[in-house]
């Protein structure tokens, strides 16, 4: 199974402050995120691509997309949400359910969510 690197201290005190307080709720954990860069990391040739909003980021900020599974998707604990586009939906879909990954659709997008918060809770595919 894929090793996933922790936060820094800090931003682990921070989400554990918002946990507490009841700020974000989180949905997936180290094992369902390990299995779907595992998933995606299996199938280059579909040529996955990821974009992504930190939890601690601003609230307007995501990052470009980018290819790179091994070391550019960590911490994964810091994650709100991942959104990822791959050669074929079909596939990508078929994929995130056979892993059992809770995602719903933005616009077309699947995406990922590591937490929601209060009164944002995506419908669920």
């Amino acid at each position: 199974m894929y090793q996933l690197p922790e936060p820094e201290e800090a931003a682990k005190k921070t989400i554990r402050r918002l946990l507490t307080a009841g700020s974000i709720y989180p949905v997936m954990n180290n094992t369902k995120w390990a299995e779907l860069i595992q998933a995606m990391l299996d199938a280059p040739h579909m040529n996955p691509a990821f974009r992504l909003r930190g939890i601690l980021a601003p609230r307007d900020h995501c990052t470009g997309w980018d290819r790179e599974w091994h070391y550019h998707i960590h911490p994964v604990a810091e994650i709100e949400w991942l959104e990822i586009q791959a050669g074929s939906l079909d596939w990508l879909l078929s994929t995130l359910r056979k892993h059992h990954i809770p995602f719903s659709l933005e616009a077309g997008i699947p995406r990922v969510w590591g937490y929601t918060k209060p009164g944002m809770q995506p419908l669920w595919q």
